[in-house]
């Protein structure tokens, strides 16, 4: 099984400011001043293109394909991932696709625009949401609620915990959008971790999943398993961005044989090449 992972995509829309509302109007305006010029268009076009001539079992989106959750980006962003769309991709939301409560209910935006491909949902009052591709499983969850103010905290319900290990009887992979670990070099502020994410992790090791994939922090990295999380971490955000002295940037495709292979690729040169994975273990970083 290949496991083509990539994350926070926020695809650039350009959007009128009487369109938007609260929080989204800072949201926006610090895209357009700050983060659009790092996710170039010439990345974006490179991505697909690189994907489109990769060989994958698997393609999984793990969140933040929006900026502000804008109905407009979300049609934009399914334009934009069409030629990728098929029975072989999963996605599951980030906190920028559900930035404001009108994204969110009672028709929520990026289940109306990517029903095709998000799975289906175990339980009507989580968000718990599986896939079968191939011989594997996947489970998505939203780690994500629209928050009044400019953060970007995630939390998982202790319901989704429970319902998630109990039901789940075969090996499979867990895509949420925020990091269970970080390095220590990228530890994240309190306004942007998911905040009871210890408690996620000790639940786990019940019923550890094969790999867990998120995005969110816009560095590669794979944490390998350890004795706090017995299985690794990957980090594929963000995917379109441009890397930087801070910001390693890029995709990776999994293999799950008998062991587990990683590959990274990142943008160069007008187009995606290979490169070395970046490993960390537990110890190198927190939970």
């Amino acid at each position: 099984m290949k496991i083509l992972h990539i994350s926070d995509l926020h695809f650039p829309k350009k959007l009128s400011l009487f369109s938007l509302r609260g929080k989204a109007i800072v949201g926006y305006l610090n895209y357009r001043l700050r983060r659009k010029s790092k996710h170039p268009l010439v990345v974006i076009s490179a991505m697909i293109e690189a994907i489109s001539k990769l060989e994958y079992d698997a393609l999984i989106i793990s969140g933040d394909l929006t900026n502000v959750s804008h109905p407009r980006e979300f049609e934009n962003a399914k334009e934009i991932l069409a030629p990728l769309l098929t029975d072989k991709t999963f996605l599951i939301p980030g906190n920028h696709d559900r930035y404001q409560k009108r994204a969110i209910g009672p028709n929520p935006l990026f289940e109306k625009t990517f029903g095709e491909w998000i799975g289906s949902s175990i339980d009507s009052k989580l968000y718990i949401r599986t896939k079968k591709i191939g011989d594997k499983l996947f489970v998505g969850w939203d780690s994500n609620f629209a928050i009044p103010k400019i953060t970007a905290n995630g939390y998982v319900a202790p319901e989704v915990l429970q319902k998630t290990l109990s039901t789940t009887k075969e090996p499979y992979v867990l895509v949420c959008h925020h990091p269970l670990w970080n390095p220590a070099n990228e530890i994240e502020s309190k306004a942007h971790r998911m905040t009871n994410r210890e408690e996620v992790v000790d639940k786990l090791k019940v019923n550890p999943p094969l790999l867990y994939l998120h995005g969110h922090t816009h560095t590669n990295w794979v944490k390998l398993p350890g004795p706090r999380a017995p299985f690794s971490i990957v980090n594929s955000a963000s995917s379109t961005r441009l890397s930087d002295k801070n910001h390693e940037c890029g995709f990776h495709v999994i293999e799950i044989e008998d062991s587990i292979q990683y590959r990274r690729f990142i943008y160069s040169e007008d187009k995606f090449i290979e490169t070395n994975p970046i490993f960390y273990e537990e110890s190198e970083g927190v939970i």
